[in-house]
């Protein structure tokens, strides 16, 4: 039941985080999961196009974000009829009924795995939802299909098939680093991965 729980926390409260500033790193409380998850919604609801960033990638996470929020809210409502909660006993409030169906499941006899499953995959959502990866492109042909273009799905040739995906506010950013070759599908993940396509690509840039 630890896990169980670990997982509610992610979900529901807030957590301390390191970010980056001009002076170095420093300590922050980031909101709850489903907190962001609400604020965007409600971004969205108050601002038309939502607070910050150009009003096309807004429309597009206020969109994503109000679908989710609805999908989750309404399942665990669902957890907790099925737990046995009534209607007054349940708030719509995501935050506070999932915590309330935690507490009600801990009296039942019940296989926590589904469960389990679903609210990881609820906070990886969330977090590629309200922390999107930044991506670049690396201007070297591929080591390995030395193609300096590809082919895109419009028919279309484009520049620079090395493509690199990582989150900013990682202190190393590089142990979640991917790097994909849009023309031959080879993947690069993590450090030493990207350590060798490092070398791989000094080697090329020297011969």
């Amino acid at each position: 039941m630890t896990e169980l729980l670990d997982a509610v926390d992610d979900l529901t409260l807030p957590k301390p985080v390191k970010v980056q500033t001009d002076d170095g790193y420093t300590w922050a409380t980031e909101d709850a999961l489903l907190v962001q998850l609400r604020e965007a919604v409600s971004s969205s609801l108050n601002s038309g196009s939502g607070a910050g960033g150009s009003p096309s990638t807004r429309n597009v996470l206020d969109g994503d974000a109000l679908q989710k929020a609805a999908i989750i809210t309404s399942q665990i409502g669902d957890w907790c009829r099925m737990a046995g909660m009534t209607g007054d006993q349940i708030t719509r409030d995501a935050v506070t009924d999932l915590r309330s169906w935690h507490a009600a499941f801990l009296s039942r006899d019940e296989p926590e795995e589904f469960y389990l499953g679903q609210l990881r995959a609820w906070a990886a959502q969330i977090r590629a939802m309200v922390n999107p990866p930044k991506v670049i492109e690396i201007t070297a042909p591929c080591p390995i299909c030395g193609q300096g273009s590809y082919t895109n799905d419009m028919g279309e040739d484009i520049r620079n098939p090395l493509v690199m995906t990582y989150r900013a506010t990682d202190e190393r950013f590089w142990r979640g680093a991917r790097v994909l070759c849009r023309s031959c599908d080879n993947v690069w993940a993590g450090v030493d991965a990207m350590e060798e396509l490092r070398e791989e690509l000094d080697e090329k840039d020297s011969a």
